[in-house]
């Protein structure tokens, strides 16, 4: 539960604000400005133990100028990418994105005052990878971020808690959904999580 905690912590905090200038253009400060962008967001909850539609439509604003998501999903997805239309890789992304939020945003209600320190930074080409640790009062986390270089700056598609990447581990779970019953089945059971999903958060609510 704990390491879900911080994959999420990791996923979800992006900046609240842009104050920061020329943020896009340094790895590092695009992750550092990202978390404590989110943590001040679970801080000033009404209700500390709970995540609602409000505070979970704050942090999908955020999210957006600093998470690539279609390469994230794309990386997720696999070889069976390549098979979709713009169209199915559109919805797909999107359904990707949702099946994050709600899997494990909720998590996030268990946040209790963690501090995070960054480490190292390497850049290779367009790549960059930042090294973080989530600081507990029993342990340390490391959280390692990947980035990307786009036009408009970096951006992160992939996140390892404790060595374990939460793309890799999507892809695992996609590739046998895949192959049990095919690339139109998956995507239509994907979406039926995520009416689930949704339907148990509206009923917590």
């Amino acid at each position: 539960m704990f390491k879900k905690l911080m994959m999420m912590l990791a996923l979800a905090a992006l900046p609240m604000s842009q104050a920061l200038a020329g943020v896009d253009d340094d790895p590092k400060a695009v992750v550092e400005t990202a978390v404590n962008g989110v943590i001040q967001v679970l801080k000033s909850r009404p209700n500390p133990k709970t995540i609602t539609d409000a505070d979970r439509e704050a942090i999908r604003q955020a999210v957006e100028p600093y998470f690539d998501f279609r390469e994230m999903a794309r990386r997720a997805l696999g070889k069976p990418w390549k098979k979709l239309s713009e169209e199915q890789r559109k919805d797909f992304v999107a359904t990707f994105r949702e099946l994050l939020e709600r899997s494990y945003g909720n998590r996030l209600s268990e946040y209790h005052n963690q501090k995070v320190t960054y480490g190292s930074v390497k850049t290779k080409g367009r790549i960059a990878i930042v090294h973080s640790e989530v600081v507990d009062e029993s342990k340390r986390t490391p959280v390692l971020y990947k980035l990307v270089h786009r036009k408009n700056g970096w951006r992160v598609y992939d996140i390892k808690v404790e060595g374990i990447s939460m793309v890799s581990t999507f892809r695992n779970d996609f590739k046998q959904a895949v192959s049990q019953k095919g690339l139109d089945g998956f995507l239509a059971d994907l979406k039926k999580r995520v009416d689930k999903l949704r339907g148990q958060d509206k009923a917590k609510s």
